[in-house]
């Protein structure tokens, strides 16, 4: 008869301990919930240390220990010197144990290590895995940031396809970024059939959701009339509204407009107010604007000392005529001693990279002897040549001492300088019938030419079609096409002809 009460007793003590526990559970979850506010108001208020003790108390409680917030915040402080020392390898180890609980703030920022080769070996293979099980686990930031790994082939195979994939899943969550990076595809029908107007419709809604680039791109569109009727007074408000917003390309534009009044009336005062945001926040070409405005006392007055200031931030960032205006203020003395052989290197820079006007004002350099500290090459032959084609005289003089010294591609140069003047004929066949015997495949060409147009020697297509042959043989581009306009003119006899003297120089030589 005693049993039957045991048994009851027992059932009643397991049910009250199974009850026990659950409200013990529940009052640790409401520990953790009630502290992490704290945490965040501690963050906030920059008590970093408040906010880093309050955690490791967390994470060392036992019932804690596994919270994937509490690891992804303390990983994330451990990262770095706020509220302690940095402590990276549990901090990581932290942030893989939240990631593995499915915590999409805690992938995304581990995939932001590996994409950067922060604390952790680089691996865009890894950043790609990453955000794609977040982006499955539905985040919208994930599928963009994958979107863009898709656009440009980083840790994975380029495939438009499913980047617009992608970013359309994004922007079905309201993610305004991912709505321009989709409307950029639509535009220019990259991985999905092209459609302008849903281009534009997505570009406007990001635009009037409040995204800075999206409005930037509308203000340009309307200023533009590019896919849109050209309207200067809407193209000023967006770019306007993306100004504001903080977009430094914009300013940089608004700023612009209002020094040259395009699309609205010109105003010196807003120029400078927006081109100094925009200079100051790092834009070069805003810098540079500036550097043009007090260089030439444009809309404010004129003031070198600052002129040579602004060149030289943007230069500083490789802003290839920024460079080459900072090279001409050293040249001159203007805010600055001045310093031609640094004017010299700063125009080698600029002229090294395709910057035509610097490549001629180097070439000027060069013959004036202003520029020995920059180590001779071939192509400031070239550069002195061109100066001289177009109308300075040191040129010639410098390019006849070049050629004198057995230099060759200053006698190629020279020669096509000579078969630009009109009395310089026989001259012009003499240089480069030299050049050409030695292997230079400009003054081949030339040479070509003059036998073409009958110039300074008699027109003969077989010796044409020869030397444009082995010019092409040697790279140069136009050559190609003079070889098939000269073959057009001559019969099969004569082209095998020419073929036959091409193998014959190149057996010689």
């Amino acid at each position: 008869m005693r049993s039957k009460p045991f048994l009851l007793q027992s059932s009643l003590l397991a049910l009250a301990l199974t009850f026990g526990i659950q409200s013990v559970a529940t009052a640790q979850t409401v520990k953790v919930e009630a502290v992490l506010p704290e945490v965040t108001a501690a963050v906030a208020a920059q008590n970093y240390t408040d906010a880093r003790n309050l955690l490791e108390t967390l994470a060392k409680d036992r019932d804690h220990a596994e919270h994937s917030e509490v690891l992804y915040r303390l990983g994330k402080m451990l990262l770095n010197t706020r509220g302690g020392p940095a402590d990276t390898l549990r901090g990581t180890k932290l942030l893989n144990s939240a990631a593995k609980a499915d915590h999409i703030p805690a992938i995304i920022l581990l995939s932001q290590l590996y994409a950067r080769g922060v604390i952790v070996k680089k691996s865009p293979q890894t950043t790609a895995k990453l955000l794609d099980r977040a982006s499955h686990l539905g985040s919208a930031v994930a599928q963009l940031r994958l979107g863009q790994m898709y656009q440009t082939g980083f840790g994975v195979s380029k495939a438009p396809e499913t980047a617009v994939k992608l970013f359309e899943r994004a922007s079905k969550s309201e993610n305004l970024q991912a709505m321009f990076e989709l409307s950029k595809h639509y535009s220019r029908g990259l991985g999905v059939e092209k459609d302008t107007q849903k281009a534009f419709d997505l570009l406007e809604k990001a635009a009037q959701a409040g995204y800075n680039e999206a409005q930037m791109f509308m203000g340009l569109n309307y200023l533009q009339g590019s896919g849109v009727t050209k309207d200067g007074a809407k193209g000023i408000d967006w770019m306007t509204r993306a100004a504001q917003g903080g977009q430094i390309t914009a300013q940089r534009i608004l700023g612009t407009a209002y020094l040259q009044g395009d699309g609205v009336d010109k105003k010196p005062d807003e120029a400078l107010r927006w081109l100094h945001k925009s200079a100051q926040a790092g834009e070069a070409g805003a810098q540079s604007n500036l550097g043009y405005i007090y260089a030439n006392g444009i809309g404010a007055k004129q003031d070198y000392a600052k002129a040579f200031e602004w060149y030289e931030k943007a230069s500083d960032q490789s802003l290839l005529r920024a460079t080459t205006a900072l090279a001409s203020l050293y040249e001159r003395g203007f805010g600055t001693d001045k310093n031609l052989p640094r004017a010299a290197e700063l125009y080698a820079q600029a002229a090294d990279q395709g910057e035509l006007n610097a490549q001629a004002q180097l070439a000027r350099l060069i013959i004036a002897g202003f520029a020995t500290s920059i180590p001779a090459h071939k192509r400031h032959i070239v550069w002195v040549a061109q100066i001289g084609l177009d109308g300075d005289e040191n040129a010639q003089a410098w390019l006849e001492q070049k050629a004198a010294a057995n230099n060759l591609t200053a006698q190629g140069r020279l020669g096509h300088l000579y078969a630009q003047s009109q009395d310089a004929d026989a001259k012009a066949f003499e240089m480069l019938s030299t050049a050409a015997a030695r292997g230079d495949a400009f003054g081949q060409y030339q040479l070509g030419q003059l036998y073409a147009s009958g110039t300074g020697v008699a027109q003969d297509y077989v010796e044409a079609y020869k030397w444009a042959n082995l010019a092409a043989a040697r790279g140069n581009q136009p050559a190609f096409k003079s070889r098939d306009i000269y073959a057009k003119l001559m019969t099969q006899d004569q082209i095998a002809q020419a073929q036959k003297r091409a193998r014959g120089y190149v057996a010689e030589n």
